[in-house]
């Protein structure tokens, strides 16, 4: 992605969101996703296995009522 796909991406997710970005904020905003964008390769690049994912799984216990 280049940097001018990154201004755009930005624009196009602060749009999504409704999100108003101050322009102090954009150059950090714009700086962390370079770092992510750096990162990201390294962490899909990485092999897994089967034997790899969480067993865990959340089930919600049914909330009990009160007693008065």
């Amino acid at each position: 992605m280049n940097e001018a796909d990154m201004q755009a991406f930005v624009d196009a997710q602060c749009a999504c969101l409704g999100l108003i970005l101050a322009p102090e904020h954009r150059p950090g905003v714009l700086r962390y996703l370079h770092l992510v964008a750096g990162m990201a390769p390294k962490v899909m690049d990485f092999p897994l296995t089967p034997a790899d994912e969480s067993g865990n799984v959340f089930i919600p216990v049914p909330t009990q009522e009160r007693q008065p």
